[in-house]
């Protein structure tokens, strides 16, 4: 397995964690990450969200917030990388308003 298997594979099962994590909570969700990892793994998680509400609760929830920066050490994230890497939880409501609910545009 090469090196950008073997981070696609790492990244998958964060991605799987969080879903799992959302899950627990009840928050209807979406998550994927954005940008090229197998150059530099620092490149951001995205969580979606429906509501402003529900964006808002993640932001303010220390704990989830603080179990997402774990993932990286638990699934053995590059760890150079761990302290620059990005979870970025953002509303669907705000896509539909700022970007015409294009995602890819809203983070471009």
């Amino acid at each position: 397995m090469n090196s950008k298997q073997i981070l696609s594979k790492k990244l998958s099962e964060i991605r799987l964690a969080i879903e799992e994590m959302l899950e627990d909570k009840a928050i209807k969700h979406k998550v994927w990450n954005f940008g090229a990892y197998d150059i530099d793994p620092k490149y951001l998680v995205i969580v979606g969200t429906e509501t402003e509400i529900q964006k808002q609760e993640l932001h303010s929830d220390k704990s989830f917030n603080e179990s997402l920066k774990n993932l990286l050490e638990q699934f053995d994230w590059p760890e150079a990388a761990r302290e620059h890497v990005v979870f970025s939880i953002e509303s669907q409501e705000a896509v539909d308003k700022q970007s015409n609910g294009n995602w890819w545009y809203h983070y471009k």
